[in-house]
């Protein structure tokens, strides 16, 4: 299945981490950079330093789960890095997901309840 709001290539990755601006906290980093498409992207990256595959696999379906979560909240038009870092194996899916919404409010692309698209 091609999921065409999936960043896969490393250039596409480079450009958000090249231009994009940089949010992080304890647990993740991300990488937010507005585009001109009409989509929100999303990549995962999870470095050898997290740990073994097991633990990366267990950051990234965190990561996964938490954006899936959150996506119907977010504004569209940007592509969105994460990359998770050691402290996030041991979160719960919860602490995931309240970690990455309070990096997307800082970044503003969460749409606050308030607020229309």
């Amino acid at each position: 299945m091609q999921d065409p709001d999936k960043l896969k290539k490393r250039s596409e990755f480079q450009r958000a981490y090249q231009n994009g601006r940089k949010y992080w906290n304890r647990n993740f980093v991300i990488y937010v950079l507005k585009t001109d498409f009409n989509a929100l992207r999303f990549g995962i990256t999870v470095s050898k330093k997290t740990g073994k595959s097991v633990q990366r696999n267990r950051v990234k379906r965190l990561i996964r789960e938490s954006f899936r979560q959150l996506r119907p909240k977010m504004k569209i038009g940007y592509d969105v890095v994460v990359v998770g870092r050691t402290p996030a194996s041991r979160l719960t899916c919860q602490e995931a997901q309240s970690a990455l919404a309070n990096l997307f409010q800082k970044a503003a692309i969460l749409i606050r309840k308030n607020q229309n698209h």
